[in-house]
Parts: C-alpha cells; structure tokens; sequence
C-alpha cells in the first residue's frame, strides 16, 4: 500500500469514527431521557392520585410500572381501582396496560383485564367479566379528540333494587366509537349477540345485534376533560341518525329521529320507527313478557293497520317525557336516565 493510499483512507475511517460516535451518544442521551421520564411518572403517580382524592375522585394502581423501553412507554398497574366519593360510584379492576410511541405522544392505547365490580348509589351494582378489553385514543392539547373502546366476550350481571332480581347480560363482541365534531360529540357503537336473561333462567330472547349511531349538540367537552357523571345525558339533545336492532329470523326494527332529555332523565323525541317480520315480533314477545299480552296484540294490530296488510311498518313514534306513544295509544315508559 502506498502513501497516497494510506492518506485517501484516512478521513474515510474519520467520518465513520465521528459517525459511531454520534450514534453511541444520541442513544445514550436518549436512553437517559426515556429511564428520567419513567423515573419521574412512577414518582410523581402517587402525588397525582392524592390530588384526586383530595377532589373525590379517588384512584389505586397497585404495583405502579412503567415498561416499554426503547419506543414505548406505558403504566402497568397489576389492579386498578376508582372511588367517586361525588356520585357515590366506586369500580374495581384486574390489570391495566398502557402505552403510547414516544415518536407520537398523542396516541396511546390501553388494555384492562377482568373482573370488574361497579358500584354506584343507592344500590346498583354491575359484576363483569371478559377475554378481551382494548382502547385507543388520540389526544390533542385541548384534551382527547377521539376514543374507541373494543370487547369480546363480555358477561356480567345488573343488580338493582328497581330491577327486583338481577339481569344477566353478555355479548360476543362490541365497539364504540366517540370524536370530537366541533362543538358535537359523536358517537357509534355495536353489539354482537348481545344477550339478556334473568340472573337465575333461560335467556328472555334468541341473541340480537345492535348498532347506533347518534349526536350529542354541544357535548365535545365531555371529550376535552369536562365531569363525568352517572346522569351526565340530562339536559342534553342531539339526532339519533339510526338505532338498528336484529333479533334473527327476519325481526328487525329501526328507529331514528332528534331527541331530548330534561333535567330529570326524562326522554323526550319524535321518532321514525320501521318494524319488519311484525307477526314474529308479536309471538316473541308474548313468550318473553306473557303479562303484557292485550298491550303487544295492540300495537301489533294497530302495525298490522298501518301497514295496510303487510308484515311490515314505518311509523311515528312519539316519546315525551318518558312515555312512547305509538298514534295515541302509550306502548311503554322508558326509563329515566
């Protein structure tokens, strides 16, 4: 090898020397930031929750983690519990696992395991259990700008002191979907199978899917931070563009229209209601609720009427103040929310 040679490879191994070293340090300055910052969130985590709790909200991570080093970060937590000493709520958890890319700060999703108890005053309780529980959500400065909540394989039971016994649920999987639309929030979600029963007896009906899709006018605060409470529908209006139920073998209803609800929960719309298979609608729903036999042959007939013969019906039903009205004849009163 010549001289002239030696000195060509010379800045050529410079440039890889300082390009090695510059790597090794961005790493090393960014693998230092990334254990700060998790340092940081597991310290600073038991002065937030005591904040809360000073406010009534109070929360429980029990052995706090932050893992997912190098890109991720996220809480682990083995058991999570939230006290609302304000609405008398409190709820329990297993595991929770979070985590957000450090390249997108702003995104982040979340995992929860079962079994969950909810308690909330006077006397309502809701046991639950699933396979699988996943949110996402992305975030803007203002606070969260959109949110999706997916789960398999829900079952649990309802018990409350106006449902006498307790009502069995469960589901094979289900999704809702919540954004920002201006000052409107807007909201979907679906349920597949979704089945309900007395705790201790059969199912009342075969499973069912259901499907919504609706606006709340000005609640996309509830999005940004704003209070979250067990009666937070009241004095709120908005569309319900469509609610879509189908219970098989050809039964299916769909109902849509603008909607209110006063102050004390009642509801209050006029509605588009169309109802298919009508006569198989009628005998299901005398085999789940034989006492109320004369009303279902009513609005089975007063259907049958409208739809001029057919099996089928799209007709106006009427809601105020709680009370559905089907023409004048009241059909059922929904409960207040």
């Amino acid at each position: 090898m010549t001289v002239t040679e030696v000195a060509k490879g010379r800045p050529a191994s410079r440039k890889f020397l300082w390009l090695a070293t510059g790597i090794i340090l961005v790493a090393g300055i960014y693998s230092g930031a990334w254990f700060v910052a998790a340092d940081q969130i597991e310290k600073r985590l038991p002065a937030y929750l005591a904040e809360k709790q000073a406010s009534g909200l109070g929360s429980e991570c029990s052995e706090p983690e932050v893992r997912g080093f190098p890109f991720r970060i996220g809480l682990f937590c083995d058991k999570v519990r939230v006290d609302d000493t304000r609405h008398g709520a409190s709820a329990s958890f297993g595991a929770l696992r979070t985590a957000a890319q450090v390249y997108q700060p702003g995104r982040a999703v979340v995992e929860l395991d079962g079994p969950a108890e909810i308690r909330v005053s006077p006397g309502v309780s809701v046991s639950a259990d699933w396979t699988l529980l996943h949110a996402s959500l992305a975030a803007t400065l203002s606070g969260v700008d959109r949110s999706s909540i997916a789960y398999d394989n829900l079952t649990g039971t309802v018990r409350s002191p106006l449902l006498g016994k307790g009502i069995g649920f469960g589901a094979s999987h289900g999704e809702i979907h919540l954004r920002q639309n201006g000052d409107d929030l807007d909201a979907a979600l679906s349920v597949d199978k979704l089945d309900l029963r007395p705790e201790e007896g059969p199912s009342l009906a075969p499973p069912a899917n259901v499907a919504a899709d609706l606006t709340v006018t000005g609640k996309a605060e509830w999005l940004q931070g704003g209070a979250i409470n067990p009666h937070m529908m009241r004095g709120t209006r908005g569309e319900l563009r469509q609610l879509t139920l189908d219970a098989g073998s050809g039964m299916t209803a769909k109902l849509s229209g603008p909607f209110s609800v006063n102050d004390q929960g009642l509801v209050s719309g006029e509605f588009s209601l169309t109802l298919v298979n009508i006569d198989a609608w009628r005998e299901n729903l005398v085999k789940a609720v034989p006492e109320e036999t004369d009303l279902i042959n009513n609005v089975a007939n007063v259907l049958a009427a409208l739809a001029a013969g057919k099996n089928e019906a799209t007709v106006k039903l009427n809601v105020r103040d709680g009370t559905a009205f089907l023409a004048f004849v009241p059909i059922g009163i929904l409960p207040a929310l």
